[in-house]
């Protein structure tokens, strides 16, 4: 097991062209290259699920306006990849966020950030796919009448499924990701272009992405720009990759490009897709979408495509498998190090000595997992706990977590890093997005959204608070020797010709 000392990189070691390194790490090293890793953020931002499942919720509250709210999110998210670019060329780690933050801001904000973080990846396994059962459960009665089928046994089967690949190692997840990604991608995109070339009533309009179109009177600006929060919801996933440096091949420069490659190709992509299901429904019955009983996506599939819809409904299993997947990929990774710093029982600091895993992590997410999945859905609905976990209280937290690596940018690269502060990207670009994030925020829950979804920024609130109740606790008991750890990032090394044999890289 490679000791702390051993793992105290320096953030100002360059990966030479035309070599390739490695994290000198108890993970499996080299596991993953540039595909991989831009595959990972693909696939954890989850097109056919960012692309179908939030088509109604974003209708109801931008109309027609919802091609223009993803526009806008894309825009937004751009120069925070860039933001975190800045990070991840500094500061390779499987800790992400909590080493970033961690490292700029200090060890008690970086806690915090990580705590928070367990409102991002770790959540989304279980809502996800138990609103996938209620999909498919709907879907399989409607259209072949099997009144067997109920939506936890997706959950019963994918759950344990997906803790076995955790466990089996990364190069067999990477490899599912890959495969997994590239189909989903094609599929939803294709939808996306069937919709533009055979529009519903109202015909093709590129109108959609005016401020003063507004067919059906849906659009108001609180919706709007909750609309907006969404589609930063729906693109979130493009950092996924951080989490994995220790097991990418030169991870100060792949890290950094699958960031800012994702974002550009999922972003257009998810422009193009929901653009085509507004016009493929209709713009002229544009009032009849947010309420159908049946996802937008399929209602278009079954028009468009006859025969052929389940190849929709294929993109969305796919899409949420791997989606959990990643997610576990990076909630494991950053609790491994964090079990590391010590800051979480040493236990989860631990990785299996064959596979390469971070056991303990793992089978701490399958738990969260059985409780988001089973419990929470059967009680809420998995429809509802899906809207409320993921797309209101994951984006609340997605964003201030976004905000505290922005915040040690600025501070990293004005102190720290003083010779190398450049304007754009290490003031204007941080700033400014936290600033848009937090008045976009503000328009959505101003005035709060009704039910359920209302609760979630108490939900958040309340979490945070936790938080620094846990740690005032490790103060008070002297539990502070993972302070100086929290930041560690790894050292790298030059490939040897065994460890690439051994890597299988992606």
């Amino acid at each position: 097991m490679a000791t702390n000392s051993t793992n105290r990189g320096s953030a100002d070691f360059v990966e030479a062209e035309g070599k390739v390194y490695v994290a000198q790490t108890d993970l499996k090293a080299g596991a993953v290259g540039l595909a991989g890793a831009v595959m990972q953020n693909v696939t954890h931002i989850a097109p056919a699920i960012a692309a179908f499942f939030f088509t109604q919720t974003l209708v109801a509250n931008a109309g027609a306006h919802a091609p223009l709210a993803y526009l806008v999110g894309f825009i937004v998210v751009i120069p925070l990849g860039l933001c975190l670019m800045q990070l991840a060329k500094k500061f390779p780690s499987a800790g992400g966020y909590f080493t970033y933050v961690s490292a700029t801001l200090g060890p008690r904000m970086g806690f915090l950030t990580g705590w928070m973080f367990v409102l991002y990846s770790p959540i989304v396994a279980g809502p996800l796919l138990a609103f996938l059962g209620l999909v498919v459960e709907g879907e399989v009665q409607a259209n072949y009448g099997w009144t067997w089928f109920h939506w936890w046994e997706v959950v019963i089967v994918g759950i344990p499924l997906l803790a076995w690949s955790g466990y089996a190692g990364m190069s067999i997840s990477i490899r599912a990701i890959v495969v997994i990604g590239a189909a989903e991608f094609l599929i939803v995109l294709l939808l996306g272009i069937s919709g533009l070339l055979s529009p519903g009533p109202g015909g093709f309009t590129a109108l959609t992405f005016s401020p003063s179109y507004n067919p059906g009177d849906i659009a108001t600006t609180a919706g709007f720009f909750l609309a907006v929060v969404l589609t930063v919801q729906g693109l979130t996933g493009w950092e996924a990759a951080v989490p994995l440096a220790e097991e990418t091949e030169n991870p100060r420069r792949n890290v950094p490009r699958a960031i800012m490659a994702s974002i550009v190709i999922i972003g257009v992509m998810l422009v193009i897709t929901i653009w085509g299901q507004v016009i493929g429904w209709g713009t002229d019955d544009i009032k009849n979408l947010p309420p159908s009983t049946e996802l937008p996506a399929l209602v278009i599939a079954h028009r468009v495509w006859g025969g052929m819809w389940w190849l929709t409904l294929a993109a969305m299993i796919t899409s949420a498998w791997g989606a959990s997947l990643a997610c576990q990929n990076v909630a494991t990774r950053m609790w491994y190090r964090m079990g590391r710093a010590g800051v979480l029982p040493a236990s989860f600091g631990n990785a299996h000595p064959v596979r390469k895993t971070p056991t303990t992590a793992i089978t701490a997410q399958f738990i969260l997992s059985v409780l988001l999945g089973f419990i929470l859905p059967w009680w809420l609905g998995p429809m509802e706990f899906f809207i409320f976990s993921l797309g209101f209280v994951l984006v609340i937290a997605v964003i201030l977590i976004y905000i505290a690596a922005n915040i040690g940018v600025v501070k990293y690269y004005w102190t720290q890093a003083r010779g190398e502060f450049n304007w754009f990207l290490h003031f204007a670009a941080p700033v400014g997005t936290s600033a848009i994030l937090v008045w976009s925020l503000y328009a959505a829950f101003n005035p709060f959204p009704s039910g359920l979804n209302g609760w979630s920024p108490l939900v958040v609130a309340i979490w945070l608070v936790l938080g620094i109740v846990i740690l005032a606790w490790m103060k008070a008991s002297g539990n502070e020797a993972w302070l100086s750890k929290a930041g560690e990032i790894v050292v790298e090394h030059e490939e040897t010709a065994a460890e690439k044999k051994a890597a299988h890289t992606l």
